[in-house]
Parts: structure tokens; C-alpha cells; sequence
């Protein structure tokens, strides 16, 4: 009975040690493709060639975002800074920064946030959202604290801490979109990549086109 089972063991390491050695090493890890899934189902592409088709889009509303940033910023701070009033307002309370220097800051803020919380939202990294977390009340507390001064102090007129923070909100808003598009794009393209370069085929096909269904089949002919 020993020997029996002893050999049946033996049988069975022999199986396990075979199949581990057929395994394609070249493949992508578990952790890829759970990555991979994970884009797909929050993305929702249809085929491969919906996939190129949303890595053309993002890119093009990225760029554009992107750009629309800059021209607002040299128009309403660089351009338009005296005639807003820009020179009432107050140094930060962080940093000692100007207004000025503060609409440069916060754009990169919300870019540096957005793109730190997309990457841990993706890898499941707590410390990453948690970083991502802290540059936000950052990024709140320059943009409020132009309505804070002209509620505390008569320093700034209401008025031009309203537009101040306008003008903060709209370039941290299109900022941080232009960096969730450009990264939607990036993964996109590596899933695409990914799939073409290892064979891997994450879109099963439609059992509705494999299979004619009851309306497509010949009726015979009457009589």
C-alpha cells in the first residue's frame, strides 16, 4: 500500500513538474494582465481598433487642454494681471509666494496631483493616493485663501479675489483633465502594445456574430 502510494506521488510531481515547464516564460505576469483588465473595464474600449481610436482622442484633448492652460495663463495673469488687481493681493501664507507665482504653482500642483493618483489608483498604492491627498488641500487652501484675506482683512477687494480664485480654479480644472487624458492615453497604448507584442487577446469575441440566429436561417419553400 505504501509503495502504492509513494508511486502515485511520484506520478503526480512528474505531472506538476511538466506543466510548469510548458509555461510560455515570455508571457505576461498575472499582475499585467489584472493591470491590463483593469483598464479595460474602467475605459470600456471595444476592440484593438476602438483602443487606437481613444489613444488619437486623448492625446488630441490632452495637447489641446494643455495649450488652452497656457494662453489662459499669459492673457488673464501675465497680460491682464494689473487690470485684475493682481498686485492686492496679498503673499501667501505658505511660501511667500506672489499671485504670480502662484498661478504657476497650482497648475503644476493639480498636474503633479492628478498624475500621483491616477498611478496609485491603478496599482492599488495607498501611499501614492495618500501623497495625492496633500498636494489637493495644498492646492485648495492657494486657491481659497484670496477669498479668505478679502473676508478677513480690507486689504483685497471682493472682486478681485473672486477672480483670482476663478482664475486658479479653471487652470488646476484644465491642467489636471489635460494629465488624465494624456495618462488614459499612455495606458491605452501600452495595453495595445501589450496585446500585440504577446499575443494576448483581451476582447472575446461576440458570440452573437458566431452563432446565425433564428431570424437568419432559409425557410424552405411552401408547397
Amino acid at each position: 500500500m505504501v509503495m502504492g502510494e509513494q508511486g502515485l506521488d511520484d506520478l503526480q510531481n512528474q505531472h506538476v513538474g511538466t506543466i510548469q515547464q510548458t509555461e510560455n516564460p515570455e508571457g505576461p505576469t498575472s499582475e499585467s494582465l489584472e493591470l491590463m483588465e483593469s483598464i479595460i473595464q474602467r475605459l470600456q474600449p471595444k476592440d484593438r481598433h476602438h483602443i487606437r481610436e481613444m489613444i488619437s482622442f486623448r492625446g488630441l484633448v490632452s495637447g489641446s487642454l494643455a495649450s488652452m492652460t497656457a494662453v489662459f495663463w499669459w492673457i488673464s495673469v501675465d497680460k491682464g494681471g494689473d487690470s485684475l488687481g493682481d498686485v492686492e493681493i496679498p503673499v501667501s501664507l505658505i511660501g511667500g509666494f506672489t499671485f504670480r507665482e502662484i498661478s504657476i504653482i497650482v497648475p503644476l500642483l493639480a498636474l503633479a496631483a492628478t498624475f500621483i493618483m491616477s498611478v496609485g489608483r491603478e496599482t492599488g498604492n495607498a501611499i501614492m493616493n495618500n501623497i495625492g491627498g496633500i498636494l489637493i488641500v495644498i492646492i485648495l487652501f492657494y486657491i481659497l485663501e484670496p477669498l479668505g484675506n478679502a473676508i478677513m482683512g480690507p486689504e483685497i477687494a471682493t472682486q478681485v479675489a473672486v477672480f483670482a480664485s476663478g482664475r486658479l480654479v479653471a487652470m488646476a480644472l484644465m491642467l489636471g483633465m489635460a494629465t488624465t487624458f494624456f495618462w488614459d492615453a499612455i495606458l491605452l497604448q501600452w495595453v495595445r502594445s501589450t496585446m500585440m507584442n504577446l499575443g494576448v487577446d483581451l476582447f472575446p469575441p461576440d458570440s452573437n456574430q458566431e452563432l446565425p440566429s433564428a431570424t437568419d436561417e432559409v425557410l424552405p419553400p411552401l408547397g
